[in-house]
């Protein structure tokens, strides 16, 4: 069976990426990230399901390994969930009792590929990796990292939706050092859910 060629961006990426050494931000044991997620799946699912294609940013468009995104910040996870086909305006309660939102725990020291400030240069590219619409470009990137020797755990970039902080997109290989340490509702506190949504003058329907 003949085997399956990559698109030209696919090529063009992992020549690129294999010409420097990865600009990677280490993260130290101990270090909290945030994510919310549905109440039925983990808050360490990694996608896409196997058999499935990659239809997020970072996923890989051959199938060959799989991604978990997370934030630093609860500001920049609710962003990406419920703000992602801009403007929103008005949320439903329902919708909003079925996530929940999980603080996760890196158990060593992880290096990720900086896709942010000075790193963008060192890899030759733009933010437009982390804040396009198509996500060809991206993923294509995303294989060229995961395949590089330097060996990144995952990927640390700007917010699409509210670009004041990091989004983390870990590889599986990484799922390991990674540790649930508290997993609630995101209804269960009031006053968080209500911060969130003056910071982005949304409404709330029931």
């Amino acid at each position: 069976m003949p085997r399956k060629r990559w698109p030209s961006r696919h090529r063009l990426a992992h020549r690129a990426a294999k010409r420097v050494r990865l600009p990677l931000s280490r993260v130290r044991a101990g270090t909290r990230w945030l994510r919310i997620h549905p109440r039925d799946k983990s808050a360490l699912w990694f996608g896409p399901a196997a058999g499935k294609p990659g239809v997020n940013r970072f996923d890989d468009p051959t199938g060959r390994f799989r991604v978990c995104y997370l934030g630093t910040t609860i500001e920049v996870c609710f962003a990406e969930t419920f703000l992602r086909n801009p403007p929103v305006r008005i949320l439903a309660l329902e919708d909003l009792e079925l996530r929940s939102v999980a603080a996760i725990e890196t158990a060593r020291h992880l290096g990720l590929a900086a896709l942010h400030g000075p790193g963008l240069a060192r890899l030759g590219v733009t933010a437009e990796l982390a804040s396009g619409g198509a996500y060809v470009d991206s993923q294509a990137w995303s294989r060229a990292l995961w395949d590089h020797p330097d060996a990144a755990d995952g990927i640390a970039y700007r917010s699409r939706h509210d670009d004041s902080a990091l989004c983390i997109a870990i590889y599986h290989r990484a799922k390991a050092a990674l540790t649930i340490v508290e997993d609630r509702r995101l209804t269960d506190d009031p006053q968080l859910l209500a911060r969130l949504l003056r910071r982005y003058d949304i409404g709330l329907t029931r």
